[in-house]
């Protein structure tokens, strides 16, 4: 077939696409909006295969001449001219995601959630891969992937109908799930709350695309559902509303309830929150408590996720690079006990609004110091949640890293953390919020 693959991405998004296409005996072209000098590390990942590239723009692609399109999630489809013209000419098209689930043996596990994906893969799949090693023979092998843990289809030939799969579902991926009648067998909804507005016009069109993960699946289907906005309670309800015996609620273990707090070697509310989802599908699937409860204890936790750095004189430097919206910085705020020093600021946002995280900052921090694109706009955020001058705890803003790094440091005392949490994309500075996080974390190199 003739296979063109829209969206090679500058992290690599549609890299695993098309090496699987090409190891197919497809003629692979590649086609993207950004230039070719600024998506070097994904062209590298595909030198040793015979590729087209048609980059800087899609002007080189002649629809008439492809049999297949394959969308990378990141082309927003409303919004391209060039997806217009691939729905006016009728070309068939489809997702990464969807051709791995087509071809899937295994049974699979579905995590979605406006916050919180990543880390709940990589506890389940920590939980299921003790189990299993341990002589639970629910599976007989567990693998990870899609948003997080990496592109599935060239593990296709190594996973067995006896297996499980573990996929990080993205709201992005899964737009075009209904396309192909396949649905995970069970479905993790970790929370919804506003999210990715730029992407989707109203709020209940971000929840729709997240729920597509269940809507329209077959009875039986179990799904676990974490903290849910009312609005999106509201359309899971409906969605449900056919076999509603299908929905296991997380226990919520907000402060008063009788939930037990869980061992756990990372901190903060919203890592409970997520380990008491992977105990909820765990227990479902029959994986015994307490052995799920000891994987989860040594589970070290994520890069650029709360990361503990250094200590210097007494001073904790922590990554949080991850936190790319002012819930997520609100979160790791909360999680952190002790006096703090917080740098936030990155990629401006117009529509984000700054208010609940500001607030957080303004009352729980000793001091913030502003960073980046938006730095402006937090430090003034910041200020109007103070009552007086001397309350503010804005101490600078900075167009670059290294000199609120290098603030931050002048004023910490022992017993401080310095929490790197910027609440905003990177994309202002950086390819990605890792280049982001390493970047912090060479500043403290010997």
């Amino acid at each position: 077939m003739r296979v063109l693959v829209f969206g090679l991405g500058r992290f690599g998004g549609g890299v695993g696409v098309t090496r699987w296409l090409a190891e197919q005996g497809a003629v692979v072209t590649v086609t993207d909006q950004a230039a070719e000098d600024s998506l070097q590390a994904s062209l590298e990942a595909i030198t040793d295969l015979s590729v087209k590239a048609v980059l800087g723009g899609h002007e080189g692609c002649d629809l008439g001449a492809f049999d297949l399109v394959v969308v990378n999630p990141a082309v927003d489809k409303r919004k391209s001219p060039f997806f217009k013209e691939i729905a006016t000419r009728r070309v068939p098209w489809t997702t990464e995601v969807n051709l791995f689930l087509e071809r899937c043996p295994a049974r699979v596990i579905g995590v979605t959630g406006s916050y919180g994906k990543s880390t709940t893969c990589a506890m389940l799949t920590t939980v299921l891969e003790r189990a299993t090693a341990s002589g639970w023979n629910r599976f007989a092998g567990v693998h990870l992937g899609g948003n997080f843990g990496g592109s599935l289809l060239g593990r296709l030939g190594r996973i067995a109908a006896e297996d499980v799969v573990v996929m990080e579902l993205s709201n992005a991926q899964l737009e075009d799930l209904p396309r192909i009648g396949r649905w995970p067998d069970w479905a993790v909804i970790t929370n919804l709350h506003p999210h990715h507005l730029d992407r989707h016009e109203t709020v209940a069109d971000y929840y729709s695309a997240k729920l597509k993960m269940v809507r329209g699946a077959a009875a039986g289907q179990a799904v676990i559902a974490g903290d849910l906005d009312p609005a999106a309670e509201r359309m899971l309800l409906r969605c449900l509303a056919d076999r509603p015996g299908d929905l296991q609620r997380v226990p919520d273990g907000q402060a008063g309830s009788d939930v037990q707090p869980i061992k756990l070697d990372i901190p903060g509310r919203h890592n409970q929150a997520n380990a008491r989802c992977v105990l909820t599908l765990t227990g479902l699937l029959g994986v015994d408590d307490a052995s799920a409860r000891a994987a989860l204890a040594s589970f070290p936790g994520l890069p650029h996720r709360l990361e503990t750095v250094t200590r210097r004189g007494g001073v904790r430097y922590v990554n949080d690079s991850k936190s790319t919206s002012p819930d997520a910085t609100r979160a790791s705020i909360e999680a952190i006990d002790g006096p703090l020093i917080c740098i936030v600021g990155g990629m401006n946002k117009p529509d984000v609004d700054y208010t609940e995280c500001a607030r957080a900052l303004a009352t729980r921090c000793r001091a913030v110091i502003a960073v980046g694109e938006s730095h402006r706009r937090w430090a003034e955020a910041i200020h109007t949640q103070t009552r007086t001058e001397s309350d503010d705890p804005i101490i600078g803003s900075h167009a670059r890293l290294e000199d609120a790094v290098a603030a931050a440091t002048r004023i910490a005392s022992e017993g401080d953390t310095v929490l790197f949490s910027p609440g905003a994309p990177s994309f202002d500075t950086y390819a990605n919020f890792a280049e982001r996080g390493e970047h912090f974390k060479t500043l403290f190199a010997d």
